[in-house]
């Protein structure tokens, strides 16, 4: 786990520093942007998640960024309904390489609550995701993105299956 930690950071941040020199006529707070996801599910279990972020564009063809993540979840598939609140950070890097589409990985934990028998514990559970999406500019300031990520960390007490394909949408603005 600290090799795949420290190797992304190093990646990150070389990718980055040769990205500056690309964009350094930019004032920085150009090159920033918010934005993040949002996410809901209802019914017998329901999930509402959201999760800001704050990016920026290094150069035409690197972004990166920090975030965090809040969900809460109720489950009634118990004759007693038990409910979750996981709360959580992540840092990020997208590497387009293609007009629209990008490589993206993604370095995250998730402090977990679980049913222990009768009463709740807590966990942190890491995640080092990696896979892939599609921009879309709406504006010269605005995107919106999706994306298929996969959990390639598997820590023990990860929800997500080995190859289990992730799926979500952002959203970015510039500030």
């Amino acid at each position: 786990m600290k090799k795949i930690t420290l190797t992304t950071i190093f990646l990150l941040f070389t990718l980055l520093l040769s990205a500056q020199n690309n964009t350094a006529a930019k004032p920085f707070r150009e090159k920033l942007y918010t934005g993040g996801q949002f996410g809901a599910t209802f019914g017998t279990y329901t999930n509402l998640m959201i999760s800001p972020m704050i990016g920026a564009r290094f150069s035409e063809k690197i972004y990166a960024g920090l975030g965090l993540e809040y969900q809460y979840t109720k489950d009634k598939h118990y004759s007693q309904p038990k409910t979750y609140n996981q709360i959580g950070a992540r840092i990020f890097s997208q590497y387009n390489f293609a007009p629209k589409l990008f490589a993206h990985t993604e370095l995250a934990g998730l402090s977990m609550e679980y049913y222990n028998l009768s009463s709740k514990s807590r966990n942190f559970v890491p995640f080092f995701f990696m896979g892939g999406g599609y921009r879309q500019q709406l504006s010269p300031r605005s995107f919106v993105s999706f994306r298929v990520v996969f959990d390639v960390l598997q820590h023990k007490n990860s929800p997500y299956s080995a190859w289990e394909p992730i799926f979500s949408i952002g959203f970015g603005v510039g500030i």
